[in-house]
């Protein structure tokens, strides 16, 4: 905790969705907060962040706000995530965590960190299906019409798909590994999936009627706040 920040618990960055050997993932700054800063600072904070996802969570109720570079979105699904593996981490057992959506459920399972939260909530992405994973691997950058997934079966009998994420309307030019998207894929396709995602990182989702449960393997290092944050207002 810094002693100039006194609503600070704990700072950590995350990497979500790593592969076997902790390579890859998606980056998420995560906040523990014994009281939660004003709207306004959160997406300051946020903006200047070194990851493109900040989390913050007040550790008494749950309740948590995910910011990216541009705005405060009411769910995100990697952000989740690396915010509940370094709960875990830090010994706090919330089995849920309330955003602007609702409520998400959250568990560990084979060494993973899962949620579960409604289809519904994701935001609005195209998924363009291609020939094959070299097709998918070979795009030079974003396609027109984005936000949009572009996708290949890798197996389709053992669902394994690789894909790729493209959003520079939101801030990110290409999304390494995008849960919400992957989401959203696995419930229309309506199976489970394994993801491989952007340049290595593993996401694994599976639809349970509205419902989507997400999850993949969290790794979280705790960080400086005069690092992560520079200087405060």
């Amino acid at each position: 905790m810094s002693p100039s920040i006194p609503w600070l618990r704990h700072l950590a960055e995350g990497r979500v969705f790593v592969s076997r050997t902790g390579g890859h993932g998606n980056a998420v700054l995560v906040l523990l907060c014994t009281r939660l800063p004003p709207a306004a600072l959160r997406q300051e904070i946020a903006r200047g962040a070194p990851a493109p996802a900040t989390v913050f969570v007040d550790v008494g109720d749950g309740a948590a706000h995910v910011h990216n570079r541009l705005l405060e979105r009411p769910f995100a699904g990697h952000p989740l995530l690396g915010a509940a593996a370094v709960l875990h981490e830090q010994g706090y057992a919330f089995d849920r965590l309330t955003v602007a959506a609702g409520t998400v459920t959250l568990w560990s399972e084979d060494a993973r960190m899962w949620l579960r939260a409604p289809a519904i909530w994701c935001p609005a992405t195209r998924h363009r299906r291609l020939d094959s994973p070299r097709h998918v691997e070979a795009l030079p950058g974003p396609p027109a019409d984005e936000p949009v997934q572009v996708w290949a079966w890798l197996d389709r009998q053992a669902g394994t798909v690789r894909a790729r994420q493209f959003a520079p309307s939101e801030g990110k030019p290409e999304d390494e590994a995008c849960g919400s998207a992957s989401m959203l894929l696995a419930h229309t396709l309506g199976r489970p999936l394994t993801v491989i995602h952007g340049k290595g990182s593993i996401i694994h989702v599976r639809p349970e009627g509205p419902m989507v449960a997400l999850g993949g393997r969290c790794l979280a290092d705790a960080v400086r706040a005069d690092d992560a944050l520079g200087r405060l207002p």
